[in-house]
């Protein structure tokens, strides 16, 4: 059974295809999708030939790439089963809000962003409005968890215990599989 599914685009994914045409044949060797680009309409269109995992993660490696994320790291969501965790402030804030909120969330020279994919594992990108996280569904949550902290406005303070939190429960876990 095949499955389907439509993704808006703007010119970054078509620019980004355009100088690397590799990435396509990347799709269908690691999702079992095929992508139908309709530039017109601004729509991609994947098609998977098995299952509604490729499709999904085909799915996320066109979102990345759309939102300017490094042809390395997208090919990441492909080989490594990665996953996409897209947050669009403008959907919650007023712009002014949006601003003040991004800032908070990149921090002085970008240490806020920089401490945060650090302890979880994975993987920020920030645009103009839009937080994409990429990783895998732990680094993800945790990810996402930290920024909620921010975005509710709570202090540093709290965000930093939070991470440290974090760091020792992976510290944990890696224990643990490596005693299995």
């Amino acid at each position: 059974m095949s499955t389907s599914i439509i993704v808006k685009i703007s010119n970054n994914f078509l620019n980004k295809i355009k100088k690397n045409p590799s990435l396509l044949e990347e799709i269908d060797r690691y999702s079992a999708s095929v992508l139908n680009i309709d530039e017109d309409a601004g729509s991609v269109i994947i098609k998977g030939k098995d299952n509604m995992s490729d499709v999904l993660k085909a799915r996320d490696f066109v979102i990345a790439l759309d939102n300017c994320v490094s042809d390395d790291i997208a090919l990441e969501i492909l080989r490594k089963d990665l996953q996409l965790y897209l947050i669009d402030l403008k959907d919650f804030f007023s712009k002014e809000d949006v601003k003040r909120v991004m800032s908070r969330i990149i921090g002085e020279g970008g240490k806020i962003k920089a401490r945060i994919s650090e302890s979880t594992g994975s993987h920020i990108f920030i645009t103009d409005s839009k937080i994409l996280l990429i990783g895998n569904y732990d680094e993800i949550e945790y990810a996402r968890q930290a920024i909620q902290i921010i975005v509710d406005g709570s202090p540093f303070s709290r965000l930093f215990k939070y991470l440290e939190k974090v760091k020792r429960e992976k510290q944990l876990k890696q224990i643990e599989e490596y005693n299995r």
